[in-house]
């Protein structure tokens, strides 16, 4: 389901790809280097000098092409300017910093606007290979990777197949993979994996032989914080231009550049909109009140 604006937003996603491809190009340098210098935030996560010089590169393109565009970033100090401004950049300089520290190579950099709420133009790098995911609201998604650039767009679940289901340790697995079970039984799917990751904008491959076909994040209060805004809004868009949906557990779209920007509510990702309204349905049982 594409969000359809009365505007292009093309100079806008040449931007967001410039600095994530800019960025990653950097932290590839330092990861296969392993010059990354690792340090600890005040609420006890991880951050390197290649988040640092990630986040300072993908600043200055933005800066130079859309100089009056507030940002909001991980590792940024939050400027409230941001809050009157109908569009904001929204950037996680590495977004799964602790996996790059363990050098598993499930990392990506993140780059998103988000205009009145809604992310319109974003790309993500994932550096260990350079393969860009792009998508511009109501234009489609694309995966970039060697110089050859393809639309990206999701094979949905056949019917009469029951939609494999996945989680993460991100969203509160495996203390939630029982509950998951439980909605898997609804739909006669086997039960859910889980993933050490969170929702990277390579989380569904186009093709039908993919692992899962939608991304849970399981709640117990309406009103749980999931994640920060820059940990989604990418994926977010390409998951929606792809064909696919993605949600809280109650069906409402995702807010971004709010006061508090974090997103509540769980999260229901689906690589089309039937699969999407089957997990709703099958989810509601094990969901709290609103």
């Amino acid at each position: 389901m594409s969000t359809r604006t009365d505007q292009t937003y093309d100079a806008e996603l040449t931007a967001a790809v410039t600095a994530a491809r800019e960025a990653g190009r950097v932290v590839r340098d330092l990861y296969d280097r392993a010059a990354a210098v690792t340090y600890t935030k005040t609420d006890g996560s991880p951050v390197t000098d290649a988040d640092l010089v990630a986040d300072r590169v993908v600043r200055t393109v933005l800066a130079e092409r859309f100089p009056g565009d507030p940002i909001l970033t991980e590792e940024g100090r939050d400027d409230p300017i941001r809050l009157s401004s109908s569009r904001c950049w929204v950037v996680d300089p590495i977004d799964g910093t602790d996996q790059f520290v363990r050098r598993t190579d499930e990392f990506d950099v993140l780059v998103a606007l988000v205009v009145d709420g809604r992310p319109v133009a974003v790309a993500g790098c994932h550096p260990p290979t350079g393969q860009i995911v792009s998508a511009v609201a109501g234009g489609g998604a694309w995966i970039d990777q060697d110089g050859e650039r393809r639309p990206l767009r999701y094979s949905p679940v056949p019917a009469g197949r029951p939609p494999r289901v996945t989680s993460s340790v991100w969203f509160g697995a495996p203390a939630t993979l029982p509950a998951l079970a439980r909605v898997a039984n609804r739909l006669g799917a086997p039960p859910p994996r889980m993933l050490t990751t969170g929702l990277s904008p390579r989380v569904f491959p186009p093709t039908l032989d993919r692992a899962f076909d939608a991304y849970v994040g399981l709640v117990t209060t309406a009103d749980q914080t999931m994640a920060w805004e820059w940990d989604f809004a990418v994926a977010d868009l390409i998951v929606h231009e792809a064909g696919g949906i993605v949600t809280d557990l109650w069906g409402r779209p995702f807010r971004y550049n709010k006061l508090v920007p974090r997103n509540l509510g769980g999260l229901l990702a689906a690589v089309d909109p039937s699969t999407h309204a089957r997990l709703l349905e099958a989810l509601r049982p094990e969901l709290p009140g609103d």
